[in-house]
């Protein structure tokens, strides 16, 4: 039963240090491609991040918070 509980935490372990070394990698890949675009893409990469984070489905009507009215 031990050899049992030790490798189902051992798996809980690795698959857990394996998923934030994957949000790390992404969230490395977006700063870079956020520095070298415009303004319309950050925003664009931003609205697909948060549904892909889980917030807000992209294409959602409405604009992205904090955005200004017109502009």
């Amino acid at each position: 039963m031990g050899d049992v509980l030790t490798g189902v935490i051992v798996t809980a372990a690795v698959l857990g240090v394996a998923k934030v070394v994957r949000d790390w990698l992404i969230l490395r890949q977006v700063r870079a491609a956020m520095e070298v675009c415009g303004p319309e893409d950050r925003v664009r990469i931003g609205l697909r991040l948060v549904a892909a984070l889980g917030g807000r489905q992209a294409g959602e009507a409405g604009p992205p918070a904090g955005a200004e009215p017109g502009g």
